[in-house]
């Protein structure tokens, strides 16, 4: 048994106006009243020039991310690092992180386990926490 979706026919999606887009592709496949993925989500994201990730960290997924296209700096943890197309970084479950696109930038990105709404947005917390 196979899922397939192509990535053009995926809807671009935002969280908040002043987000970049995303390709939520693992859940298109699952609107379709797909089985699958169960194990983990894919997205595929695109960046303008200047865009900036809101910093967040996964409570539970690691993540592997694919430099399709691009290059910037990413900031994992208090470590902030270049990227560039062809890189492939890995961040565990836990640290904070946020991208910064420096030119137009795609980045194909698998999370595991498959736990949807596992980002904790560090905008959104209350100053006591």
């Amino acid at each position: 048994m196979y899922s397939k979706i192509n990535v053009e026919d995926a809807e671009w999606r935002t969280q908040t106006n002043s987000e970049p887009a995303v390709k939520t592709l693992g859940y298109e496949i699952k609107t379709r009243d797909e089985s699958r993925p169960n194990e983990q989500r894919f997205n595929y994201f695109h960046y303008d020039a200047g865009d900036v990730v809101r910093r967040h960290k996964q409570i539970e997924q690691e993540e592997v991310f694919y430099i399709e296209r691009g290059s910037g700096t990413m900031e994992v943890d208090g470590e902030e690092f270049p990227y560039e197309t062809g890189d492939v970084i890995v961040v565990d479950a836990g640290p904070w992180r946020q991208i910064k696109a420096e030119e137009e930038t795609r980045i194909f990105a698998v999370g595991a386990p498959n736990v949807r709404d596992d980002a904790i947005f560090e905008d959104e917390l209350d100053e006591t926490e």
